[in-house]
């Protein structure tokens, strides 16, 4: 099942209310799905989703062309993340063009 929250625009101050929390996050460039992503969380001792979005926006991690991003919390991001590829490589028969 894809990631069904709202899509925010791809800018500092939609990112800042972004959580803090671990999940994965799915990179839009107009209509088209150009990145998934995941962040393991702040308790783990690593990033969060707001982070992450960050290093993208900010040029620290490619891709750098997203206009809208999305995301869903979870305890499990690398499995989760790895659903919503095999999800996305089921549907267009190729992963989405940053994750290939």
């Amino acid at each position: 099942m894809p990631i069904t929250g709202p899509r925010y625009r791809f800018n500092s101050w939609q990112i800042s209310g972004a959580a803090h929390e671990s999940g994965v996050y799915v990179l839009w460039n107009g209509e088209e799905v150009i990145y998934i992503g995941r962040a393991a969380g702040e308790n783990a001792g690593e990033t969060t989703l707001r982070s992450r979005l960050l290093e993208h926006y900010t040029k620290r991690a490619a891709p750098y062309d997203a206009s809208h991003y999305s995301y869903e919390i979870t305890a499990h991001p690398a499995l989760r993340e790895a659903e919503l590829l095999l999800e996305f490589e089921k549907a267009h028969a190729r992963r989405p063009r940053w994750n290939a």
